[in-house]
């Protein structure tokens, strides 16, 4: 009689497999993901940027407080030096190798020292 199936040692090489294409893939997966989450705070910022822009046509000068909601993976902040000059910064929750990227109202961007090839996008 003939059986069909698999043994369990042909299951444990098939499990170890996977796991270790699993290590080798996760890596560059989870790059993938931050670069994707910078470009959404990018897109955020500058959405926020327009806002502000049509803000100061209308009155002459950007608010003195704007919130902006923050996202699972960054926190933003609205900072307003004078009635014409303003900076929002985007400080990452989770990204240890990016640090914050800042936009002021002439639409410069400024990444923290030494990260600026994070932001490139």
């Amino acid at each position: 009689m003939k059986n069909y199936g698999f043994t369990l040692i042909e299951l444990m090489v098939v499990v170890a497999i996977v796991a270790i294409l699993a290590s080798l893939v996760y890596p560059s997966y989870d790059s993938y993901l931050k670069a994707g989450r910078r470009t959404d705070a990018q897109r955020l910022m500058l959405e926020q940027t327009n806002l502000l822009e049509r803000s100061y046509s209308r009155n002459g000068t950007y608010p003195e407080q704007h919130n902006i909601t923050a996202t699972d993976y960054y926190s933003f902040s609205y900072e307003r030096s004078a009635v014409d000059l303003f900076t929002i910064i985007a400080s990452p929750v989770d990204d240890s190798l990016c640090g914050e990227l800042s936009i002021n109202q002439q639409g410069v961007k400024t990444a923290a020292t030494g990260h600026d090839s994070c932001w490139v996008h």
